[in-house]
């Protein structure tokens, strides 16, 4: 299926396994460069590795608690001017979409 996103940029929570490593397999095959952001560090290397060897696409790794607010803003702005943003990160408190 062509969705027509080849050069556009995602960023996806909770990238490391399961649904978000899946969305990324998708978004990959789709020609979209990925920021994947997860806790463990060496989950998102072999995430990065998975999807590398069946895509050339721009991947950006970063590893981070997304619970606490500096990595929250660290991410913000490391990935200014994203095209998709998919928040799949468990244990996010609540609140606005604004917060």
């Amino acid at each position: 299926m062509d969705l027509e996103l080849t050069g556009k940029s995602a960023l996806i929570t909770g990238a490391s396994r399961g649904i978000g490593r899946a969305i990324a397999q998708v978004l990959a095959a789709e020609g979209v460069n990925l920021h994947l952001a997860a806790r463990s560090a060496q989950d998102l290397e072999k995430a990065r590795e998975e999807i590398r060897r069946s895509h050339n696409i721009g991947i950006t790794l970063h590893p981070g608690d997304l619970s606490k607010k500096t990595v929250q803003d660290a991410l913000a702005k490391a990935t200014e001017g994203i095209d998709i943003l998919v928040n799949n990160a468990g244990a996010i408190p609540g609140g606005s979409i604004e917060e």
